[in-house]
């Protein structure tokens, strides 16, 4: 039985080790994602962010975070296809079709599912503060799968011994009227009496998620599940509800991080004083900018009282050497405009944006379309650090959770008998098909320009003897992005061949009995002709008639 007791204790150990990231985290989304800068739990919603003077990591950030999502996990494309692991397996009798239902079901749960829109949230969280977290659950009333992503400022986090994430506590504010909602009668009295009376008022909750130790194996009751889920009231110390999950329900996801750490960092982390330096330069070049147009000025101590700065005011004077006349403060302000160049180009760089804004320079005449490819490639091969993580982190488990989820709801087709082997996920997004691209299709267009660097050394083609031209193909047509549905499996290809070669067995053989009969046609229409007197045969027949038989 869990304790308030020990899971206060964890919450605090954990809050202290998170405790020196929170000023990077506040500069980071005080000058990056301002609506995300509220750190307090009890603060009121709808307050208005620092002033920003220079919105270009705000733009960076939310581009990087709409292209990577964009290309990756895009609602509007296949991102994933699964296959075996064992290539016998997979073309083994009804495994692809079998396959290919479960995919088009997983397909149509996150569809159903709020799993893009959350997404884009937690792009942005892993973009900016570098590590984003999302709660995974089964909402059983509505039959369908909620994806939740959470601010940081509630998420408190601990790693395996492996470095995986398996330990998030949050600690978290919901209204009375909400938390009713979600546990009626299993709160505490003293809440849902604060229900009735002050049903919008604030209830901070404790949800603890992590691995059980002292689980019962093979009892299937909620305390006996691999990972513990227990809430806390922490206004009245009580336990909400303790429970637990088969399968580690949070998507936690860390940019980039150093192995002795448990937070990640992100782009905005690398350039978070050359974002604090360009949001000073703008305001100071803001100070400039109205200076320029509305300088001080200097007014006779005699006018004062009687002098009109306004447009069309009129300034009576007598001494002619007493006029109003603006100070000149010598400013430069081409030298800060060119600072604030030169950083917020740093800052882009970082980002490393330019990779999704190619088409841009195909419209502008820049790059013609096949360069952009080859750059778009060339550019993808950098990602590949942050979208591995990104992959093994978030986007396969969150396929992992989907299909648990669906296979317990009775979704999803049963397997086929000759299923027995693990099921690979491949990621099929822009950015994986660029990446793929750029490594495969490398190799393919370098090994056919030797084969025909090789023909005029042999006109018989005999060294093609070495090369497996089927498997040549489906790795030229895979690694230029064809689609998977569009490549026709091994076996059909095979049964192809084969009843193509029948067909044109059978053809052959109906046209060498068509000449067969022509043939014996032809023969026939000779032997109908009369006999020649000169022939042979006539000879033959007079012959014969003239030798006297026996008896006669």
């Amino acid at each position: 039985m869990v304790k308030v007791e020990d899971i206060t204790k964890r919450l605090t150990d954990l809050k202290r080790l998170r405790l020196p990231w929170e000023p990077m985290w506040k500069d980071i989304t005080q000058f990056v994602l301002p609506r995300r800068s509220f750190w307090d739990l009890d603060a009121t919603p709808g307050q208005a962010p620092t002033k920003i003077y220079d919105g270009t990591a705000i733009a960076a950030v939310q581009l990087l975070a709409d292209g990577l999502q964009g290309n990756s996990v895009n609602q509007y494309l296949k991102w994933f296809h699964m296959t075996m692991e064992d290539k016998k397996l997979q073309d083994a009798e009804g495994v692809a079709d079998w396959l290919e239902s479960v995919e088009e079901i997983l397909y149509a749960e996150f569809a159903r599912s709020n799993f893009y829109e959350s997404m884009s949230e937690f792009f942005l969280d892993a973009s900016s503060l570098g590590t984003a977290v999302s709660f995974v659950e089964d909402d059983v009333g509505d039959k369908r799968v909620l994806f939740n992503a959470r601010h940081l400022k509630e998420c408190y986090l601990a790693e395996s011994k492996t470095g995986a994430v398996d330990t998030v506590f949050r600690d978290y504010v919901m209204t009375n009227r909400a938390a009713y909602q979600a546990w009626g009668k299993d709160l505490c009295q003293q809440r849902i009496d604060k229900t009735k009376s002050d049903p919008y008022g604030k209830a901070h909750i404790v949800h603890a998620c992590y691995p059980r130790a002292d689980r019962i194996e093979g009892k299937i009751d909620g305390q006996s599940k691999a990972w513990a889920s227990v809430y806390v009231d922490k206004d009245y110390q009580e336990i909400i509800d303790e429970g637990g999950y088969d399968a580690f329900p949070y998507l936690v996801w860390r940019w980039r991080k150093n192995s002795d750490e448990i937070y990640g960092r992100s782009p905005a982390a690398d350039a978070i004083n050359d974002i604090i330096r360009i949001n000073q330069v703008g305001k100071t070049m803001l100070q400039a900018a109205q200076n320029s147009v509305e300088p001080p000025l200097n007014v006779p101590a005699a006018m004062r009282g009687t002098e009109r700065i306004v447009p069309r005011g009129y300034n009576y004077y007598t001494n002619p050497n007493e006029i109003i006349s603006p100070i000149n403060l010598a400013q430069n302000y081409p030298f800060g405009k060119n600072e604030q160049d030169d950083i917020k180009e740093q800052i882009k760089d970082v980002f490393r944006t330019r990779i999704f804004l190619l088409m841009e320079q195909i419209e502008s005449g820049k790059y013609t379309a096949t360069e952009v490819i080859e750059r778009k490639s060339e550019g993808a091969v950098i990602w590949g650090a942050t979208i591995g993580r990104l992959y093994s982190e978030c986007l396969l488990p969150a396929i992992e959770r989907m299909y648990a989820i669906c296979e317990r709801n009775g979704l999803l087709p049963p397997a086929p008998p000759t299923v027995g082997g693990r099921v690979h996920i491949e990621f099929e997004g822009p950015i994986a098909q660029a990446m793929k691209r750029y490594h495969q299709s490398q190799g393919v267009v370098a090994g056919t320009q030797f084969l025909a660097g090789m023909a005029p050394l042999d006109p018989s083609g005999t060294f093609m003897d070495n090369t497996d031209l089927d498997e040549l193909a489906r790795i030229g047509m895979d690694s230029s992005g064809m689609p998977q549905r569009v490549i026709r499996e091994l076996s059909r290809v095979q049964a192809m061949r084969k009843a193509r070669a029948a067909a044109q067995e059978k053809q052959k053989q109906e046209a060498i009995a068509l000449e067969q009969q022509k043939m014996m046609a032809g023969n026939v229409e000779g032997l109908n002709q009369p006999l020649r007197p000169d022939s042979i045969l006539a000879g033959i027949g007079k012959a014969a008639a003239q030798t006297p038989r026996k008896g006669q």
